[in-house]
């Protein structure tokens, strides 16, 4: 079976956690400096992060990587959003 485009998911950089970020080839310590240069809206943000030229940018795009969409806010813990600690959840409230 041939790897193909298609046969590929994308991880997206902003959304992406440690053990995503690390099967895209990156240490730990380039995964925390991406997750901690959040949000990123464009390739050459990566630059920020130590260890991270446009040789690894390329490397990251050929393995898979996106930026997907910048985060408007903090990434909440699966399962905690859509209840009453949640800005919607609060609506109408007194």
């Amino acid at each position: 079976m041939t790897n193909t485009d298609a046969d590929r998911t994308a991880v997206y950089l902003n959304t992406a956690d440690l053990e995503a970020l690390a099967r895209l080839g990156l240490d730990e310590d380039q995964a925390r400096g991406v997750i901690e240069a959040r949000p990123l809206r464009e390739w050459g943000d990566l630059k920020r992060v130590e260890g991270i030229d446009q040789d690894r940018i390329n490397a990251l795009k050929s393995a898979g990587a996106d930026l997907g969409e910048p985060s408007s806010g903090p990434i909440r813990e699966p399962g905690s959003g859509g209840s009453a600690d949640s800005p919607a959840g609060n609506l109408g409230r007194a």
